[in-house]
């Protein structure tokens, strides 16, 4: 009898652990990285339980791709670019703060949150679009919608306080976006890009959100 009950419990563990990783497989994520510029650059991404391992790709002009699988938890998840095809980490690392940021949380209470972020700079056009939307979501605003920034002429754009970069992301630095109030250079990216974060406390309306499940790309120069 006691070795009848092992085998059933054992069975019922067996079930569990089946159940769990269908679960796993249906809810993880991917994310197509594309590159609709005309010229190569490279892309990286990172997220908060990665270790602070970067992982960068070379992608070629006009749809160059990488998709990445994420799984379905991924915390703190970035994803930004910068010019060029070194795709190495350590320049991947220099031109974080010289770059907008395609920002997400995967798996967090059933819901993926996503965001575009100017806090630190702007370098490239970007845009997060759902490919897939698990049920029950619908595109409607802020839910599973597709925020883009897209500026012209950085050289242009760019006006005191905030000034140019250089090498190796060859951004706009948002001098004032990592303090908590909007000022004037901060709205200069408000103004230019109202669908992504100027400063660290713009938590109003940039904010996305779509069932864990969901796919997505990152489209650069869209």
């Amino acid at each position: 009898m006691k070795n009848s009950v092992r085998i059933v419990a054992l069975q019922a563990l067996l079930m569990a652990v089946v159940i769990s990783l269908a679960m796993d497989s249906i809810n993880a994520a991917s994310i197509n990285i594309k590159n609709q510029c005309s010229e190569t650059i490279s892309a990286c991404a990172t997220c908060g339980i990665c270790g602070g391992q970067v992982n960068c790709y070379a992608l070629a002009p006009n749809n160059g791709f990488q998709v990445i699988d994420v799984g379905p938890n991924w915390p703190g998840g970035v994803i930004w670019g910068y010019p060029g095809g070194s795709a190495n980490p350590t320049d991947g690392n220099n031109a974080k703060p010289q770059a907008d940021l395609a920002e997400f949380t995967i798996g967090a209470s059933g819901e993926d949150y996503y965001d575009i972020s100017n806090v630190n700079a702007y370098n490239l056009p970007l845009l997060i679009n759902p490919t897939t939307i698990a049920p029950p979501g619908q595109r409607q605003g802020l839910e599973c919608g597709t925020p883009i920034c897209s500026i012209g002429n950085i050289y242009s754009f760019c006006q005191s306080p905030n000034y140019l970069t250089g090498p190796v992301g060859y951004g706009c630095y948002n001098v004032d976006g990592p303090g908590p109030v909007a000022t004037s250079g901060t709205e200069q990216f408000a103004n230019a890009c109202p669908d992504a974060y100027s400063y660290s406390n713009d938590n109003a309306n940039h904010v996305y959100a779509c069932p864990t499940g969901s796919n997505y790309e990152v489209v650069f120069c869209p």
